[in-house]
């Protein structure tokens, strides 16, 4: 180690705010690999082609961000990427069909990408779509018998599963030398939106690796159901166990089967039955030619007071800033007060009542258009205000609980799920949930409630208004200073294409099979011991995100709740804090171990900031019985919003890759703990020698200078360092080293 290394170690970090470094610190080149491959074949591509990097991104299945990082040679594409790249770029200029990765590529079309439907999957002959004259049994209660999902109904049960894998399933002696890179722009991942979800094709590649004759799949914390998804696609059976009763629901849904053109006459019938109260609901007159049309949102601000002078006024009229394009408009976080001229901050200005203050349509232009209420419009929201919720019993008034993500909203009087509503959007609601309870089609009322839950967050008084149009589900319950009540009937008929799509697309692909099951990890009894062939999951992150909390809004509706009495999570309202989670992580990777063949693999998604929860994890992985053999990135490519926000979110997941290895010695223990500055010592090593110099974030669709991505490296130093036994940095201190790192060496 040089003198200059031992100094650097013991710097000082800077603070985060010090002055960004220059981007071009000595950069080292590339080998002739795959990176400078990608490179060489994007320039190709745009060489003799006239195809933009946003319809390759399509193509390919992948985004934007992740097809530039590769033109920069900033990050490496996996193997699977370069060959579908190799095989776009003989189709693009040469003409040449890659019939192998053109495939593939099927199996999870990109979104705008070509897709050619098919319709062949759940009934050779055209079924008529019924509807009964009054509702059936409530829809889960058709749909779960005891704790499994369909079981034997549509598919095989679990017994038979079992003995469809009775013998062990061919494996890999050695863990899979290649992390995963998978976009989430794809129509199967659009279908439906949770909390997290990791790209199904990304885990198809690694499901494909380990397993490539197939076998049986087991995950414990299956979430929205990704790895059955994906099991399906190559060929696996798998197994899906999720402590929540909607993630069970939402995993049955992903991983079940319906005509693609049978579900899209569901619809169809569905949105004409409801017609009569849409039109009554939304509709407005158009500005332009004073014909009726229908409303696709309205926008809602509350009242709030001044801070300094109490002055009660419409947030609406002070806080916006327009400036030259959509993406320059702002809500002010800081103005002045209208009466007393004070500067106030929007954050600490208390509420009173909401008021609807602009409404959006598209009528006789191509766009939309956006204008004030009229007397009219006002007098549609009271009388709808003041009439009673139709259909009685068909929509959810159960009351909050105390929560870390619940609090918030019942803070500003969302006190019950309903009030979660505008008087609007719950008749929109109830009407469309009493409907679907009356198809008598168990499956079909199925994929129709599917596309109820998906509309989630965005029908609600949590979807923040964006003068960029859309609305976001956020991993927490937060009600904004002006929402968007988005047109219930119009959302719930573009869910359904996003749905249409991925049944012709993905789902009519599956060759293998899916059983579903609820219950808690800590538990898998129901599972005999060494009877897995491969593990793959994506388990909860510490205090990261509160899934039963979460999911109240979903089970209110379905009429079925999660027991959290062992839901792994820190949690001050549960009691739970990290040992109680490092406990519950190590009781359910404990039952992972007694199902799982000797000699097989477990694969581990994780990404938390905290390193006290990296520590937590790593023991649970440990003293479960399991040796981690080897760490990689699993790149989900798309930064979340909050990535874009906070400078202390970590980035890229890592794949954990364990195996059980009953009796032999965990290449972890019995090694030396590290000393604190031994884990700065190698870190420096690290960023002096990572090829390339450091990467460089590009935030394509947020208006931010370019900086050092630190997720990126954060990840990847992880990665290269968790297999040892050394402390865990949390991102915010890694951020600032290596800020204090590339300044000094700039």
């Amino acid at each position: 180690m040089s003198k200059n290394i031992l100094k650097l170690k013991m710097l000082k970090p800077e603070p985060i705010s010090a002055k960004q470094p220059s981007l071009a610190f000595k950069p080292v080149e590339p080998e002739e690999d795959v990176a400078s491959t990608a490179v060489k074949l994007i320039a190709k591509l745009q060489l003799q082609s006239s195809i933009s990097l946003d319809s390759l991104a399509a193509r390919l299945g992948t985004s934007l961000i992740t097809v530039s990082r590769w033109q920069r040679g900033d990050i490496t594409p996996s193997e699977s990427d370069r060959l579908r790249l190799e095989a776009e770029v003989k189709q693009i200029i040469h003409g040449i069909e890659d019939g192998k990765h053109q495939g593939q590529q099927h199996d999870f079309a990109g979104r705008g990408a070509r897709v050619k439907t098919s319709s062949s999957v759940a009934s050779k002959r055209k079924k008529d779509v019924e509807f009964s004259a009054v509702p059936l049994r409530p829809i889960v209660d058709r749909l779960v018998e005891g704790s499994f999902w369909n079981s034997g109904a549509s598919g095989p049960s679990f017994t038979d599963l079992l003995a469809r894998n009775s013998d062990p399933a061919v494996t890999i002696e050695h863990p899979a030398a290649e992390g995963v890179s998978a976009g989430k722009n794809t129509y199967t991942y659009d279908a439906h939106t949770y909390h997290t979800k990791v790209p199904p094709q990304g885990i198809a590649e690694v499901i494909k690796r380990y397993l490539p004759h197939g076998g049986l799949v087991l995950d414990p914390f299956s979430g929205s159901g990704m790895t059955g998804v994906a099991s399906r696609i190559v060929g696996s059976d798998v197994l899906l166990n999720e402590l929540s009763p909607a993630a069970s629901f939402i995993s049955n849904c992903f991983t079940g089967n319906i005509d693609a053109d049978y579900y899209e006459e569901g619809v169809r019938k569905l949105l004409e039955r409801v017609n009569e109260t849409r039109l009554s609901l939304y509709s407005t007159s158009c500005r332009e030619c004073n014909k009726t049309t229908e409303i696709i949102f309205t926008v809602w601000s509350y009242r709030v007071k001044c801070t300094a002078c109490s002055h009660d006024f419409i947030l609406w009229d002070e806080c916006r800033s327009y400036g030259k394009t959509v993406k320059d408009h702002k809500i002010l976080k800081e103005f002045p007060c209208p009466k007393c001229n004070a500067i106030i901050k929007k954050s600490r200005l208390s509420r009173t009542f909401s008021v609807p203050v602009m409404l959006g349509y598209k009528c006789c232009s191509s766009t939309i258009r956006e204008h004030a209420l009229t007397q009219v419009d006002l007098e549609k929201i009271r009388f709808i205000d003041a009439s009673p919720i139709p259909h009685d019993g068909f929509f959810p008034t159960a009351l909050l609980p105390d929560g870390a993500n619940l609090n918030q909203p019942k803070r500003h009087g969302l006190t019950s799920i309903d009030k979660f509503y505008t008087s609007r959007n719950l008749h929109a609601m109830s009407t469309l949930w009493y409907e679907i309870n009356c198809v008598t089609d168990p499956t079909l009322a199925q994929f129709l409630a599917f596309t109820f839950t998906s509309l989630y967050q965005r029908v609600t008084k949590m979807s923040e208004y964006r003068f960029w149009g859309g609305s976001g589900n956020t991993a927490n319950f937060n009600v904004p200073y002006i929402f968007r009540e988005a047109n219930v009937f119009a959302t719930f008929e573009r869910k359904a294409k996003s749905i249409h799509d991925h049944l012709s697309t993905t789902s009519v692909n599956y060759k293998g099979n899916a059983v579903v099951h609820t219950g808690s990890a800590t538990d898998l009894s129901f599972i005999p011991n060494n009877s897995v062939d491969l593990i793959f999951t994506d388990p909860p992150f510490g205090a990261n995100i509160n899934y039963s909390e979460m999911n109240i809004l979903w089970e209110s509706w379905l009429g079925r709740y999660t027991d959290n009495t062992h839901e792994a999570i820190v949690s001050k309202v549960q009691k739970k804090d990290l040992p109680a989670y490092q406990d519950l992580m190590t009781d359910s990777l404990k039952e992972c171990h007694r199902v799982l063949r000797p000699g097989h693999w477990m694969i581990v998604v994780f990404m938390i900031s905290a390193s006290d929860v990296w520590e937590a994890i790593r023991s649970a992985v440990l003293k479960s019985g399991f040796s981690i053999e080897r760490v990689d990135i699993f790149d989900k490519q798309h930064g979340t919003f909050k990535h874009f926000v906070s400078d202390n979110t970590a980035g890229c997941d890592l794949m954990l890759h364990c195996r059980k290895t009953d009796g032999l010695q965990h290449p972890i223990q019995g090694l030396p703990k590290g000393k604190r500055e031994d884990v700065f010592q190698v870190l420096t090593s690290f960023l002096e020698s990572r090829a390339g110099g450091l990467p460089v974030a590009p935030f394509i669709h947020v208006n931010r200078e370019q900086e050092i991505d630190y997720r990126l490296l954060y990840s990847e130093f992880l990665a290269s360092s968790f297999i040892s036994d050394m402390d865990v940095l949390d991102f915010s201190e890694f951020r600032q080293f290596v800020l204090s790192f590339a300044n000094k060496n700039a």
